[in-house]
């Protein structure tokens, strides 16, 4: 039955090229995007209406900043909305014209931030950037003017800052977006090309009408034809979530902090739930192209109902419940968790009880209708 599978994928370029190197090259794109890690010299522009030694200083400092660009001084408001409008510069510093006469006599002066708001993701870090510039520069004038007041350093500090914040970021220090968002893409796209590798290892026979002698190669028992159509494409994805695995972990230097075997038990599990959905898509259809629809309508958006760009706790209950349905937000909770949150392997029973959970629901009712329902000949040769 394997070797059967086997023979009819080596003749088709394609069919073998979606096991292989087509999501290879998907999941080597989506790396390639987010290498960079962290969002460097993001553009801005500056309406610098004071043009006093002090403001000057302010862009420069903004300008060093290794997050921030200042591309352009504009004139006017109006020039920098231009600026924004045409996605030349994301976020606008206004900087009054009495910046310096104010510091001067001691009274605070304020400048004003405008940003892009439909780009939240790399505007974020930008106006926490922003953000850092303006409260050092800020700080360092309060310092300079209590030394002059006759304060030391050490006591013009302590008056300055008389309660502290030290911040520490957790399990992604850096707020790298390699490790934010490669690490959560990849495997969502490897459960795109898993759905769709066995919606079409069942239909192409369907389609085909030859269920008759795919069942004979299979000794007329379901679960091995089922199994042998299914044993290559599990194969196949299996290795290319170890190689993920060693990618990252290995080469790029994201060490799994808590339960490599539970990522590794993770990744198993979400081929076999995908697999199984796969199955219970073509064999609810009987059609290929419809299977095909409904794999892409389930797995593509399957990503933004993850909770990894929204979360899940915000979502209205609907679409709550249409994500903890999804086999992918299970597993990227658990490795999310495991991967750089170091939790222990125990911490991930839940999310795998729930992708094996799936595997046997959506498997077995797969196989339950196709032993139903696809030896019948008004259920072949459907597009």
């Amino acid at each position: 039955m394997v070797r059967r599978e086997w023979r009819r994928l080596r003749g088709d370029f394609w069919d073998l090229g979606m096991l292989t190197w087509i999501p290879l090259s998907v999941c080597a794109l989506c790396w390639w995007i987010f290498s960079a890690g962290v969002a460097r010299d993001v553009p801005i522009a500056v309406i610098d209406q004071d043009r006093s030694a002090l403001s000057r200083s302010l862009v420069r400092m903004l300008d060093e900043s290794p997050g921030i660009a200042v591309v352009a001084q504009a004139r006017s408001q109006a020039e920098a909305m231009q600026l924004l409008r045409e996605r030349r510069a994301f976020g606008t510093l206004w900087i009054p014209d009495d910046l310096q006469q104010q510091a001067v006599a001691g009274r605070s002066a304020t400048v004003h931030w405008f940003y892009n708001g439909q780009f939240s993701a790399h505007v974020g870090a930008l106006t926490r950037d922003v953000r850092t510039v303006v409260t050092a520069f800020s700080g360092g004038i309060e310092l300079a003017a209590r030394e002059k007041r006759g304060s030391s350093t050490p006591q013009a500090r302590q008056q300055f800052e008389p309660i502290r914040l030290q911040l520490a970021t957790l399990f992604n220090e850096n707020a790298n977006y390699e490790a934010f968002l490669a690490l959560a893409v990849i495997p969502s796209m490897l459960q795109i090309f898993i759905a769709l590798a066995a919606v079409t290892a069942i239909g192409r026979e369907l389609k085909a009408g030859s269920v008759p002698q795919w069942l004979a190669a299979a000794g007329q028992r379901w679960s091995t034809a089922v199994a042998g159509k299914l044993l290559i494409p599990a194969l196949a994805f299996f290795a290319q979530s170890l190689l993920f695995v060693l990618f990252f972990a290995g080469v790029r230097g994201w060490a799994i902090e808590g339960s490599a075997l539970a990522v590794l038990v993770g990744l198993l599990l979400l081929v076999a739930a995908y697999l199984g959905v796969g199955t219970l898509m073509i064999a609810a259809t009987l059609s290929l192209r419809a299977a095909l629809s409904v794999a892409a309508f389930v797995t593509a958006p399957a990503f933004a109902f993850s909770g990894q760009g929204f979360p899940l706790l915000a979502m209205p209950p609907l679409a709550r419940g249409w994500a903890e349905a999804l086999p992918l937000t299970h597993y990227l909770q658990l490795q999310s968790r495991h991967w750089l949150a170091g939790a222990p392997f125990g911490y991930g029973f839940g999310e795998m009880a729930v992708l094996a959970g799936t595997t046997v629901l959506t498997g077995g009712l797969g196989l339950w209708l196709l032993q139903r329902r696809a030896p019948r000949a008004t259920a072949w040769g459907r597009l």
